[in-house]
């Protein structure tokens, strides 16, 4: 039981570590532009999930189609997961080609408390009061950081509404997060290939000519296919609440690597809304530890 419990340590930590040191990765692309970075990251995540599904989870994936056959509206909600995710990441490429790390992290700070708020609407959730708390907080920063700036954090906003908008779609799919992941680069790839060859095709002149930007474009379907088979296995391993603490590493390597590797502003108005979030993150936390003491005992 140890052993199992250290493996899905290591394996969920590993995939939010890799998530959380993403930024660098974007940045070694930014001589190339998001919509190409995106069209590449959809095509060979196609590739690379192919070789997951078919070589490691085939007859999952047998059973996984077989049920796709039988209830078309599976597929509809692949779409829709297909297309909110990519909304997600080209968001995140566009905001590390423009120096907006900080803001990535921010986002995903927010989405925990944003799904709690997705919980209340969609699935009438009834909210405790440290949890009505820590939202209202969390309201409360990213609305003194839109006064002081002057703008709304967009960037944070889309990332937090679409990556919340996905895992519903996601909690509502049948079949295995592999499969799911696979169908969703699958049905993007043809479009993702026809932007990269009719609309702008300068992406495909670096293969053959430039074997750094090639190999950095083709292990972009390694950014999404690694994580999530580590993703996949700490989740099974691992008890629900320590998978939740973990998520926080990924923001958290993020906003270092804003602050002491990208050199952007940490002031007074970044300070307040990161405080808030905090602040709102540990009575979240709180509250979902106290009601699972209760439960057990």
């Amino acid at each position: 039981m140890e052993h199992t419990s250290k493996k899905g340590l290591i394996t969920a930590l590993s995939c939010y570590i890799i998530w959380g040191l993403l930024p660098l990765y974007w940045a070694l692309l930014n001589h190339v532009s998001p919509y190409n970075i995106l069209a590449q990251r959809i095509i060979w995540s196609g590739i690379c999930m192919a070789i997951v599904v078919f070589g490691l989870h085939f007859k999952q994936f047998k059973k996984d189609f077989q049920l796709l056959k039988e209830q078309r509206s599976q597929l509809l909600l692949l779409l829709m997961a297909s297309v909110i995710i990519s909304v997600n990441w080209f968001t995140y490429i566009w905001a590390i080609a423009n120096n907006q790390v900080m803001d990535t992290s921010l986002g995903y700070y927010i989405n925990p408390l944003f799904n709690v708020v997705l919980g209340v609407i969609l699935f009438k959730e009834v909210l405790s009061i440290p949890k009505k708390l820590s939202v209202l907080i969390a309201t409360i920063g990213i609305v003194l950081l839109t006064y002081q700036v002057g703008s709304l954090p967009l960037v944070s906003m889309i990332l937090a509404v679409s990556f919340g908008l996905y895992g519903v779609v996601k909690k509502k799919l049948l079949i295995s997060p592999f499969t799911s992941i696979a169908f969703e680069a699958w049905l993007l790839t043809p479009l993702a290939l026809f932007y990269t060859t009719m609309v702008d095709n300068t992406v495909w002149s670096y293969f053959g000519t430039d074997w750094y930007t090639s190999m950095l474009l083709i292990a972009c379907g390694l950014t999404t296919s690694v994580p999530l088979v580590l993703f996949s296995y700490g989740a099974q391993l691992l008890p629900l609440n320590l998978l939740g603490f973990l998520q926080y590493v990924s923001p958290t390597i993020a906003l270092l690597l804003a602050i002491f590797y990208f050199g952007e502003s940490f002031g007074t108005p970044q300070m307040i809304a990161f405080g808030c979030i905090w602040i709102a993150l540990v009575l979240f936390s709180l509250s979902n530890q106290i009601t699972t003491i209760r439960k057990c005992s």
